[in-house]
């Protein structure tokens, strides 16, 4: 998945976004890669458009959304 750079964010280095399965990729900032499943269309761009992105949608992100590590 092509992933866009985020150089606003603090904690986020880069997201991506894949519509066929609902699936937005989360690179952090300290490394970690995670897959957040069946998210809906609406938060990749809402992400995009944010000057704190994590810090808006991750607490939303993370208690609504299963997940999987991939690094």
């Amino acid at each position: 998945m092509d992933l866009t750079p985020l150089p606003q964010s603090k904690a986020l280095r880069a997201v991506g976004y894949d519509a066929g399965s609902g699936t937005l990729e989360v690179r952090f900032r300290h490394g970690g890669l995670y897959d957040y499943l069946d998210v809906p269309p609406h938060i990749y761009p809402a992400m995009l458009d944010s000057a704190h992105p994590w810090t808006e949608w991750g607490e939303h992100i993370k208690s609504t959304y299963d997940y999987r590590r991939l690094e």
